[in-house]
């Protein structure tokens, strides 16, 4: 089946750029806006302990990710994985989901940056002893949309760009963030941890921890990076274990901490909830430290979501399963410009008429949730249909301990899934939505099938396969050991 032809991108990043766009991935609006959020749905304490089962995932996603990443590197891998090892369809219904959600996820990813400027807002300023003005407060809808218009713009100037800006605002996260749960742990309050269930609903429970895995999912960034990193084989995997640890330790530890220095009545539904904890014991540097912390993971996390989702369309265009208009790079920068201006600008339009920030948190989460049973099964399938290549990576998970946990990583997403189903309000409606979503994919699928056929094109053989530089790439096992690492 011959290649359609496309350009690749010329820029690539070493394992601190990957490291960081997979830190600031997962790090913003689940840490800082999220928990809040959830706490005026009346989930209380029992917050911390969905923070603490979300790890139980996490770590099987991470062990398919390392498998995956170590054996079979190229951009676009949500997309790559799914129609190579699963089915063509899977392949499609990755871009066919993972746009919408992005559409509704953007603005829900840069209300962190709002919120938290909104903090100090209005701001009366004194220079010297004449000028003195004042910064008004702007609404959470322009500011959300100035973000997302602005790092559509960054992201249009390449990786390098992208990973530049990344490093340093991820450096303020981290620091931030351990400051709070290193400071924080000496001003905890046992008793703040009950009662663990206030309620007698199960539904508050359960919307957390799908919508605290939402972060956790933020570190399989470099999958979709392949032929954009130097040394994939070797880095995709490192950059994917380094920003799982730091992230998870500080995301779950930030969480725990914040329900157990404050009573979570007084901090629910908050906006800046965790700004409001970080007054009760940090000094007025720390707390702005905090803000600041909160404003560039937003900032962070609208830059890698970009970039995420951005080489998952491109990569499906290649193939023509979506437009091939999508897979365009931009001869000056190397990026895919067509792919990043179809993510943002549809997601402009919908920032005005934006649901709450729980609803936009289910339309990711749901679609994190179906990418989880994806990768499971994909590590599952690399071990039959690319033998060579599993029992040549570096990171080979032993069969023995793959099964069991291909089952924990399809049960988890489906019972998740299946208990948002059967509760009330926005969950319900949006677990309906998504299958919904699938059944009319599946007849736009089996039309552009049948279109390429009409050319003589067999179009889901195409998706069948791995290009040819990406076979090539997949199959340097060799350099593992001796390529160089930025």
């Amino acid at each position: 089946m011959p290649e359609a032809s496309f350009e690749i991108p010329d820029q690539k990043i070493g394992l601190t750029g990957a490291t960081a766009l997979a830190i600031g991935n997962a790090i913003a609006a689940t840490t800082f806006i999220v928990p809040a959020e959830l706490l005026a749905t009346g989930v209380g304490p029992s917050m911390a302990l969905a923070a603490l089962l979300v790890v139980i995932p996490t770590v099987v996603l991470f062990v398919f990710m390392l498998q995956l990443g170590g054996a079979m590197p190229t951009s676009g891998g949500g997309y790559v994985y799914n129609s190579v090892l699963l089915s063509p369809f899977w392949g499609f219904a990755r871009p066919w989901v993972s746009l919408p959600a992005i559409w509704f996820g953007l603005p829900f990813t840069a209300q962190a940056f709002a919120q938290y400027l909104r903090f100090y807002l209005p701001l009366d300023v004194t220079l010297g002893s004449t000028i003195a003005f004042t910064i008004p407060t702007v609404s959470t809808e322009l500011l959300v949309g100035g973000l997302i218009f602005a790092f559509m713009i960054i992201n249009i100037l390449g990786i390098r760009a992208t990973a530049l800006i990344q490093y340093g605002l991820v450096t303020i996260i981290i620091v931030a963030s351990a400051l709070f749960v290193g400071v924080g742990l000496f001003h905890i309050s046992p008793g703040n941890f009950t009662p663990v269930f206030p309620g007698e609903a199960v539904d508050p429970f359960v919307a957390a921890v799908i919508t605290l895995f939402l972060g956790m999912t933020g570190f399989s960034l470099p999958l979709q990076l392949g032929e954009e990193i130097e040394n994939p084989i070797r880095n995709i995997p490192r950059s994917i274990a380094l920003s799982t640890i730091i992230g998870m330790t500080l995301l779950t530890g930030l969480i725990v901490v914040a329900i157990g220095v404050v009573h979570w009545t007084e901090w629910a539904g908050a906006e800046a909830g965790i700004a409001v904890v970080a007054r009760e014991f940090l000094p007025w540097w720390g707390v702005f430290l905090i803000v600041a912390a909160a404003i560039v993971g937003g900032l962070t996390t609208v830059n890698a979501v970009f970039v995420n989702v951005s080489r998952i369309v491109m990569r499906a265009a290649r193939d023509g399963v979506i437009p091939n208009q999508l897979a365009h790079i931009n001869e000056r920068w190397g990026s895919p410009d067509a792919a990043i201006l179809a993510m943002g600008i549809p997601a402009l339009v919908i920032v005005p008429f934006a649901p709450g920030l729980l609803e936009l948190a289910f339309v990711l989460s749901l679609s994190f949730l179906m990418d989880m049973v994806f990768l499971a099964l994909g590590a599952l399938q690399l071990t039959r249909r690319f033998p060579e290549r599993y029992e040549k990576s570096t990171y080979r998970v032993p069969k023995a301990l793959l099964y069991p946990l291909v089952a924990i990583g399809v049960v988890i997403p489906v019972g998740l899934w299946i208990l948002l189903g059967l509760g009330e309000g926005s969950g319900l409606i949006i677990a309906t939505a998504v299958p919904v979503w699938l059944g009319i994919g599946y007849a736009v699928y089996r039309y552009r099938v049948w279109r390429y056929a009409q050319r003589g094109i067999d179009l889901p053989e195409r998706m069948r396969h791995l290009h040819e530089h990406e076979a090539e790439m997949a199959s340097d096992f060799d350099g593992v050991a001796t390529a160089d690492d930025d």
